[in-house]
């Protein structure tokens, strides 16, 4: 193994090279209001046909899948984030019937979330009570009608701060069980 020719390291300069002293307070934290509104125009001009609510779901029966389920909360994430396309999304031919599969990712969700506030809303961070399960739907805005496909993910992996970009980049898996066309949840083992 050789060694390093240079005399000094980044370490090896106190004073000059440090850690930011008040993130919190950096200038990208500052513009993320700003950044927001300026989504916030994609969306007025129509350019961001894809709406993304969190809905959270309680099964009576105590656990997951047992019993019945309610919706008892939905939050749609704004300013409205892109979507990087369902081209990761393709239709499957099964006995069933289509399915869909694969991955999306949302890009542009607002930088003035925390990552806790984020695996919170998305149902990912283990503070859910027991019986109790978070999923992303994605739905066509009004453009199309208002009876649409809602499409059913839920987050792989962890939301990740692209702060160059002011920016949470969050990556969904496709899952079954939409919801119908006007909200209703699916009765478990129905298809």
């Amino acid at each position: 193994m050789s060694e390093n020719p240079r005399t000094v390291g980044p370490n090896d300069t106190p004073g000059t090279l440090h850690p930011n002293p008040a993130p919190e307070r950096s200038l990208v934290e500052e513009m993320g209001a700003l950044v927001d509104d300026i989504r916030q125009i994609a969306t007025d001009i129509g350019a961001r046909p894809y709406r993304v609510h969190l809905v959270r779901v309680c099964w009576t029966g105590g656990r997951v899948g047992a019993g019945d389920s309610q919706v008892v909360e939905e939050t749609e994430l704004l300013p409205t984030p892109a979507l990087d396309t369902f081209e990761g999304v393709r239709s499957e031919m099964r006995s069933g019937g289509l399915v869909e599969r694969g991955n999306a990712r949302l890009r542009e969700v607002s930088p003035r979330y925390t990552e806790d506030e984020l695996r919170g809303l998305f149902g990912c961070a283990n503070t859910l009570p027991v019986g109790e399960q978070v999923f992303v739907e994605v739905r066509m805005d009004a453009r199309d009608g208002t009876d649409v496909v809602r499409r059913r993910f839920v987050v792989v992996g962890v939301p990740y701060r692209k702060a160059d970009a002011f920016e949470w980049r969050v990556n969904l898996l496709r899952q079954d069980e939409n919801r119908t066309r006007t909200g209703r949840l699916p009765v478990p083992g129905m298809r």
